[in-house]
């Protein structure tokens, strides 16, 4: 169910389903973002990264960094797509346009990782072995 507070439907449209209903569903790129950002809500960060994954030869880069953008988000949720990005194997010019958001700040994955390991590269605490 599609129920986000503030972002006046950002990436929201209606799917018709074979019952002739309509269903509100997000974008691929922002049911993505909001699986980052809540990675509890989507099976965990390794669910997450596998969702990342899948998705490399659907993803639309520049859509991915202009709904991060709307969203405007007050923690850096960029870093943490990055690094998504990065471990699921996309190229280098893909993740370009993440970095260039810049990584100011050293951030978590996820709540309550306990021993994290430490991406220089993206500033993020994450589970060994992801």
């Amino acid at each position: 169910m599609v129920s986000g507070k503030h972002t006046g439907g950002l990436e929201v449209c209606e799917m018709p389903l074979a019952t002739g209903a309509k269903v509100r569903v997000t974008s691929f790129e922002r049911t993505l973002i909001d699986a980052t950002v809540r990675p509890g809500y989507a099976g965990g960060v390794a669910s997450v990264l596998d969702a990342y994954r899948r998705a490399r030869e659907e993803l639309t880069v520049s859509r991915l960094v202009d709904t991060l953008r709307k969203l405007n988000h007050i923690y850096p949720y960029h870093q943490a797509v990055g690094f998504y990005m990065e471990r699921a194997g996309f190229p280098a010019k893909q993740l370009a346009p993440l970095k260039a958001l810049g990584t100011k700040w050293d951030f978590y994955l996820a709540h309550s990782i306990r021993n994290p390991a430490f991406n220089r590269q993206w500033r993020i605490h994450h589970p060994k072995g992801l």
